[in-house]
């Protein structure tokens, strides 16, 4: 049962009777990818939600059997062929909004799963991994394939996944564009179990949600804080170096290159 529901920017939210709040991307023309309304949907909801004491979880998901493709590559290659290309300005303000995507989504204070099917791909592949709890199905991956149009990982990618694979492993899929599908991510470590179906999935979700709400809020949010505090000790050095890089290569001939092909598709 909802007591709050709405829809705006390509973006279902709802919070139910128990405190549950629950976050849908909705942009199936797009398999899910950001364009800026999506993601200032999410900030402002996450910022919302980090501030009522009656909100116990936090869960996000993808409608239409996507989780999120990325940030919307079509409306950036749109962008850019009105404008020439992104100039020092706006190739910043678009590392950065990606960045406070993923910072709003980590500075929620209570519990928040990821709920994943299909597709989680560039900065899509960091708002899932930037949850607590992270469940899939079968037919999900992780894409970090920044490198094949000329940019690098994004969104605390840097971070958020060598904190989960290791150095080895999150060089494989940020240096050679690997897609990682569930089964693989759960035996590497960065999801907490992978189920058969869509179904199985909201089900498991709503069964780790169930547990969740058992426990102290308080206790959950202070676990919560030391485990990041020692596991992503490095993360704000690493959003440093992400805008700065990420600045430089949205100005690249190379992505200039990329996005004229898409434009071209």
């Amino acid at each position: 049962m909802s007591d709050e529901a709405g829809f705006e920017g390509g973006v279902w939210d709802e919070i139910d009777d128990r405190g549950v709040a629950r976050i849908e991307i909705d942009r199936p023309e797009r398999m899910n990818a950001l364009d800026g309304g999506a993601s200032a949907r999410i900030i402002e909801l996450c910022r919302d939600f980090a501030t009522r004491s009656d909100i116990r979880a936090v869960v996000i998901t993808g409608r239409g059997g996507s989780f999120c493709a990325g940030a919307d590559v079509a409306g950036m290659a749109a962008d850019s062929a009105s404008t020439g290309g992104f100039d020092e300005s706006a190739s910043r303000a678009i590392i950065e909004n990606g960045s406070r995507l993923i910072g709003a989504v980590r500075s929620l204070p209570m519990p928040v799963v990821a709920a994943v099917d299909g597709a989680a791909v560039g900065i899509g592949a960091s708002l899932a991994v930037a949850a607590d709890l992270v469940y899939a199905t079968s037919r999900a991956y992780f894409l970090l394939a920044f490198v094949n149009i000329g940019l690098m990982p994004d969104g605390g990618a840097t971070a958020l996944f060598t904190a989960s694979l290791g150095r080895a492993r999150a060089n494989a899929l940020a240096l050679l564009g690997e897609k990682l599908w569930a089964p693989e991510a759960l035996d590497a470590g960065l999801i907490n179990a992978v189920v058969d179906d869509g179904v199985a999935l909201t089900a498991t979700v709503d069964r780790v949600v169930g547990r969740l709400l058992k426990c102290s809020p308080d206790a959950l949010a202070v676990t919560k804080a030391a485990v990041d505090a020692h596991s992503l000790a490095g993360y704000d050095d690493a959003i440093d170096r992400e805008i700065a890089g990420q600045t430089q290569l949205l100005q690249s001939p190379a992505f200039g290159r990329a996005l004229a092909a898409f434009v071209g598709k």
